[in-house]
């Protein structure tokens, strides 16, 4: 771990084993609870606003799945946040020294996709300016033109990069679309560190939703891996990791932070371990003590 920031716990989606994923409502309790950062995903709306959301469509109400980016914000659940009521939300609670990374849902592999690269940079990059969260939020993406882009339009900007096999795996026709035409080295770590990569994010290992007590399971972050990634100055957070003993193994070969479900099975382990636990932001509405943890 880096000596001048501590582990890193990753509500992902806010904590989406606990409570409804990437809503109001799901930040609010982990914050409670006591995060470093809130892992969440951002879409388009029609007109440009950055909503919160893992999918790029929504039912609800509507008769067949319509794309955020084809809906204006009334057209969406009230539940789905715009991205500057978490930043409010973060005000409200005084919780100054948690983080959000954002990750930018762009689908290389979406022809019908309705956003360019540079105009999803562009607008997300705007709405972090004007709520003041660049200082504290990182991008991450497993599209490696999209942090690019990133790059150049705010240099303050922290930038993971997620990694998984089948992400770097070439396509028929030639290399992955998911770099953008950059040239990636076989060892990926290599060109990360050489883009400026602040943090690589892994998959954890295979079967995903499995850990290191499965006989079948097979990481993929590794402690090699880890090692290169700190040798070459990013930091190491795996996704999406949720069963305890997976947690100690990883913590214990000295990755930098986790994403996760579950992050109140993380702040156990990590006190377990020795190292220090998040502070807690309750706010009014969301008490520390008695959030509900089924």
């Amino acid at each position: 771990m880096s000596p001048d920031r501590p582990f890193d716990l990753q509500a992902h989606r806010g904590g989406a084993g606990l409570w409804p994923e990437n809503t109001l409502e799901a930040f609010g309790r982990a914050l409670a609870l006591g995060v470093s950062t809130l892992e969440l995903d951002v879409h388009l709306t029609a007109q440009d606003d950055v909503v919160v959301s893992h999918d790029p469509t929504v039912r609800g109400g509507l008769a067949d799945a319509h794309r955020i980016r084809e809906l204006t914000r009334g057209d969406l659940p009230p539940t789905m946040p715009l991205l500057r009521q978490v930043a409010a939300l973060l005000r409200e609670r005084g919780a100054d020294p948690v983080r959000v990374n954002l990750e930018i849902k762009y689908d290389a592999l979406d022809a019908a996709q309705l956003t360019t690269r540079e105009e999803f940079v562009e607008k997300v990059v705007a709405a972090l300016r004007i709520d003041r969260m660049v200082g504290r939020t990182s991008i991450q993406c497993f599209d490696w033109g999209v942090l690019g882009l990133v790059h150049a339009a705010e240099p303050a900007l922290e930038r993971n990069l997620l990694v998984s096999p089948r992400y770097l795996r070439p396509a028929a026709e030639g290399p992955s679309p998911w770099f953008d035409g950059l040239v990636v080295d076989p060892d990926f770590v290599r060109t990360a560190a050489a883009q400026g990569f602040t943090a690589i994010s892994p998959v954890h290992g295979s079967p995903y939703a499995s850990g290191v007590d499965d006989p079948a399971y097979t990481p993929f972050t590794t402690q090699a891996l880890v090692d290169e990634a700190h040798a070459a100055g990013m930091r190491v957070i795996p996704y999406v990791v949720d069963d305890e003993p997976t947690m100690r193994h990883f913590v214990r070969i000295g990755v930098d932070g986790l994403i996760t479900n579950r992050p109140e099975r993380l702040r156990d382990v990590l006190a377990d371990e020795g190292s220090d636990v998040p502070p807690a932001f309750p706010g009014n509405n969301h008490p520390a003590r008695g959030v509900s943890l089924s």
